[in-house]
């Protein structure tokens, strides 16, 4: 896969970044690496690693010196003047320092920096859009893998194709494909990374008419973590290609990605907001529409407490035709909404309504319901009526295209009707997080005998279980090719499948 602008494909770059010479980097490191051994010691936020001096001691100066010299992005230590910006991460819960950061400017900085890592025997995260819900785009004392400089989108208007690197967010691929009329399955948050997103399956609006991210996902640049630089297709590694759609980061760093595009302008998208107390109600009216919505339409429910009564929020989404959009939506505007604002509108705007764009510190966890049976409603209205303050279930119902795919025929298995299930709890202050997360937790435990898998990108937590739980019959393959790809587990900070 490569960028460039030959024939009709038009190259677009999001974004750049100044390029600092070789020598730079040498005088750079030369003191950055002496500052590594006087930075103060910090307490982890979440745990981890060890802090950065007691792994920065171990570091070998002469192997920075090498590594400054061989790349050709930017390494970043704690010394840097934005050291501390660009170790940050979405989930604030996570406040971790690495030891270097190494903000690639293309693959081969890739293949560097995971030798760099491994022969210094270090932790290593790797980060596209920095939204793992568990903070593994973050580690302390190690190295990251920082792609966010790797952010070029180009589009095949006329193959309907889009190539992207690895660190463009959502924002980027949309801003590239609305260019022409075309768009394909992303995150409705504009700041999440498609790298991350895509290789966890892909959660988004089009998913039903379009099936996942993963599942338009033509091609992969990926860098194994012996140093070679491979392409994940049907035809090239098909057994990678199956595990990095839904297997996650397991298995290579993914550099590029290719994707299929269908044509997307203007939706028909807004918010419906119920009045408090009628959740049982609303619930068995939401799962009802959703049981006879076309493929067209997406419906994100959020069930919201709140001092004045909990009220269910529904984020509306419908890309055919504006008319038949208006009669499908005609049995949630009966329900007699307070706030209505559905309107025409273009993609891009529907993309980033409702979705929260700033950094928050939060919980997160995830089940999927196969059902929202009486009894699951009633242990959301339950859950939620008694609720502490910004705490929140999202409901993100399955059908359609994404259903409509094997099992077996990609890694991601969230292949069955139903309904994937977000419980978050947010907090602004230490003295909050306690209550945030305890009833998040006691809401998926009371769940947990209703439910059947769990979506690994929205998972705050981590355990074999849960990793297990999300690939079903699929993990024993996954593990096989783990094995062959990563048999130390190096890439082992994300929701790690264990090599067979």
């Amino acid at each position: 896969m490569r960028f460039s602008s030959t024939g009709i494909c038009t190259k677009l770059v999001v974004s750049t970044m100044a390029q600092t010479t070789r020598r730079q980097f040498v005088r750079q490191m030369a003191s950055a690496t002496a500052a590594l051994h006087a930075f103060p010691m910090h307490m982890l936020a979440e745990g981890g690693s060890p802090a950065v001096p007691e792994i920065a001691s171990r570091l070998d100066p002469a192997a920075i010196r090498k590594l400054a010299s061989q790349v050709r992005g930017r390494l970043i230590t704690p010394e840097t003047p934005n050291y501390e910006s660009a170790r940050l991460v979405f989930n604030r819960a996570f406040d971790r320092r690495p030891a270097l950061i190494v903000r690639c400017a293309g693959a081969p900085d890739v293949v560097r920096a995971l030798e760099f890592a491994q022969n210094q025997n270090l932790p290593l995260a790797v980060r596209g859009g920095g939204h793992s819900r568990a903070g593994f785009s973050v580690c302390d004392g190690g190295v990251v893998i920082d792609l966010s400089s790797m952010n070029r989108v180009a589009v095949d208007a006329g193959k309907r194709v889009a190539r992207a690197e690895s660190g463009a967010l959502v924002r980027d691929l949309d801003h590239a494909t609305q260019r022409f009329g075309l768009a394909t399955t992303s995150g409705g948050c504009p700041t999440v990374g498609i790298a991350g997103l895509t290789l966890g399956g892909g959660e988004g609006q089009l998913m039903a008419k379009y099936g996942a991210a993963c599942d338009n996902l033509i091609s992969a640049q990926v860098v194994t973590v012996d140093g070679r630089q491979v392409e994940a297709s049907q035809n090239s590694n098909p057994d990678l290609f199956w595990a990095i759609r839904g297997g996650g980061g397991n298995f290579g760093v993914v550099t590029g990605l290719e994707y299929r595009l269908h044509p997307v302008t203007d939706v028909l998208a807004g918010t419906l907001m119920c009045p408090p107390g009628r959740i049982p109600e609303l619930l068995e009216a939401y799962a009802k529409f959703v049981a006879r919505a076309p493929d067209e339409v997406s419906i994100v429910g959020a069930v919201l407490p709140s001092e004045q009564g909990t009220r269910f929020r529904m984020l509306y989404f419908h890309c055919g035709p504006t008319r038949q959009g208006i009669e499908v939506l005609k049995p949630l505007r009966a329900l007699k909404p307070e706030v209505d604002d559905v309107r025409v509108k273009s993609y891009q705007e529907a993309q980033v309504a409702g979705f929260l764009s700033s950094p928050v510190t939060h919980f997160q966890t995830d089940l999927f319901l196969p059902e929202l049976t009486a009894d699951a409603i009633a242990t959301i209205t339950t859950a939620t009526n008694n609720a502490p303050p910004n705490t929140r279930a999202f409901i993100v119902p399955f059908f359609g295209a994404i259903t409509r795919v094997g099992l077996s025929e990609t890694s991601f298995a969230l292949r069955r009707p139903g309904y994937e299930l977000d419980i978050v709890g947010l907090w602004n202050a230490a003295a909050e997080k306690a209550a945030a997360v305890e009833w998040v937790n006691s809401l998926r435990d009371k769940l947990q005998p209703l439910s059947r898998g769990v979506y690994v990108n929205q998972l705050g937590d981590t355990s074999e279980e849960l990793v297990r739980a999300a690939y079903g019959s699929n993990y024993a393959r996954l593990g096989e090719i783990k094995k062959k790809f990563d048999p130390q587990d190096v890439l082992r900070l994300n929701q790690n499948i264990k090599p067979a």
